[in-house]
């Protein structure tokens, strides 16, 4: 509560002696870069100026931590140019099969053998029999049987 009293008479002194402050201007011998403008008292405004509106709020915070400026550094630096990647065709060869001679002679119409299951009864001295089939190549096709008929006109 100490803290919040002197911070109370310290901003009611400021309010007071504001106005003959903000009427004074220093001037020395030497030339300074501010001359020539307004007086740097005339851009500043105290803080207990703008905190006359608030005079009656209550003040529930104290600053713990003292404020530290933080320096900002602009990079500058000078565009590098980068290799950009262009996708470039590749070509995939794709071997085609050509017609060729070879050592080994081929019979053109090539034979495929046909095959047909024949059922082969096995007896056995059990008391029954016991069918096994087996492939037998055929010189060629057999008839089959179509169980649905379709007339055929003649």
């Amino acid at each position: 509560m100490k803290n919040f009293a002197q911070f109370h008479t310290f901003a009611v002194l400021a309010i007071a002696v504001a106005p003959a402050i903000a009427g004074y201007r220093y001037s020395s011998l030497h030339s300074t870069p501010f001359d020539d403008e307004d007086s740097i008292e005339d851009n500043i405004s105290l803080a207990s100026e703008s905190d006359e509106i608030h005079q009656n709020a209550i003040v529930t915070h104290d600053e713990k931590h003292a404020t530290y400026s933080v320096p900002i550094y602009q990079k500058i630096g000078v565009p590098v140019p980068h290799p950009i990647p262009v996708a470039v065709p590749q070509y995939v060869k794709i071997n085609v099969p050509q017609p060729y001679p070879v050592q080994v002679n081929v019979e053109q119409p090539i034979k495929v053998p046909v095959y047909k299951i024949v059922p082969k009864i096995i007896e056995r001295p059990v008391p029954y029999t016991v069918e096994k089939s087996y492939p037998v190549e055929v010189e060629k096709p057999f008839p089959v049987e179509v169980l649905k008929k379709i007339e055929v006109p003649l």
